[in-house]
């Protein structure tokens, strides 16, 4: 069983990479987004007093 699965983890190994990218990708454009939301927050609330 452990043969079997290290065979398909090694044969799924770029696949896995390459969705890992996209997903690090996704996750640093959602963290870019939702920093930059947090900016215009907190600009809005300090900039409102």
């Amino acid at each position: 069983l452990v043969a079997i699965g290290s065979g398909i983890v090694d044969a799924s190994k770029p696949h896995f990479q390459q969705l890992q990218e996209q997903l690090i990708g996704h996750g640093l454009n959602a963290l870019g987004s939702l920093s930059e939301t947090i900016n215009n927050l907190h600009g809005s609330v300090t900039g409102g007093r």
